[in-house]
This record gives structure tokens, sequence and C-alpha cells, in this order.
């Protein structure tokens, strides 16, 4: 098991890609680890389209390094475009200054901003009430220290932009800077 997480990461880190990730389904199960170093991504459940696959556990990372300039020196803000978990079902943001746990299907219509360009988030899904339409799709930007934003026009701009083609069913994230 060791082994793969290590040639997983070489692959990763010798093709270029700027996002380093951890996959394994047995069939029964899906266990997944990403982590991103970019400057504004947004994510989407995996199998969007048709429903995340039940009994799923995956840990999202966010620890912004690019572009170099905002490395300790922005903060995050989270924009939540779609929530639509089935029941028994949660995203949870973890971080030392603020923990927030989200379920069901009520998407806040306000954003999340994290005073740091680091913080983490796990997704956690069960067998229970599996409706067709669960899915999820979070976007983020790293804000540059002492500039005034205005967070309700960012994440307009994000989720806008966060659109997933109905026939993407391989490439679940977006790299916008």
């Amino acid at each position: 098991m060791i082994s793969l997480v290590v040639w997983g990461a070489l692959i990763a880190l010798c093709s270029g890609s700027k996002v380093l990730e951890h996959y394994v389904n047995n069939g029964h199960s899906e266990f997944c680890c990403y982590y991103f170093h970019n400057e504004t991504v947004s994510m989407f459940s995996h199998n969007y389209h048709d429903h995340y696959d039940p009994t799923t556990v995956c840990q999202y990372n966010i620890d912004v390094k690019e572009p170099e300039e905002l490395v300790d020196n922005c903060d995050l803000v989270l924009c939540i475009k779609n929530l639509n978990l089935d029941a028994g079902d949660f995203i949870r943001i973890n971080h030392r200054d603020i923990q927030v746990e989200y379920r069901g299907d009520k998407t806040p219509s306000y954003p999340i901003r994290i005073w740091d360009h680091k913080v983490s988030f796990w997704f956690s899904s069960d067998s229970t009430d599996l409706r067709d339409e669960a899915s999820w799709a979070i976007s983020y930007q790293c804000l540059k220290r002492g500039v005034d934003y205005d967070l309700c026009n960012i994440c307009e701009d994000l989720n806008a932009k966060a659109v997933l083609p109905e026939d993407e069913n391989s490439e679940w994230y977006r790299i916008w800077a």
C-alpha cells in the first residue's frame, strides 16, 4: 500500500501535475486524498452527473504555493456552487480557526473566508438514501492580503466558471490560476 502512494506521488511530480492524487476504489468503497497548490481551483464530486460513489471518504488539502508571491501572503475564500448530498453524507471544513460541517441539500449562499492559505476539507458518504441528483461543487481562490474584496462577486465569478461538461467523467477539477 505504501509503495502505491510513493509511486503515485512520483508519477504526479514527474508528469508536471499540479495536483497530487491518491485514489483507491475496491468496488465497494472509495478513498481519496488530494493536494492543491494553485491560486484558484474548482472541484466537483466524482461522477458529478450520475451520483458519487456511496461509502466514499475523500480529503482535499489546499496549500497555495503558486504563484510564489502568494505564499504566506493570501487568505482563502471557499465558494459552494452546489451542495446536494444524500442523507448521512457530509462535507467538513477543518482549520485551526474554523470548523464547519454541511449536510443535506441546502447550498449556502455565502462564501467562507479563511484567514490562511491552507485548509483541508473532508467529504464522506454512506449508502443510505441514495438520490440520483446527489453531487457537490466547491471552488476556492486565494486573495492577496491587504486588498479589499467583494466576496459575493468573487463567488459569482467562480461559480460561473465552475461548470463541468455533461460528458465529463475523468477531469473532476479545474485549475483556473
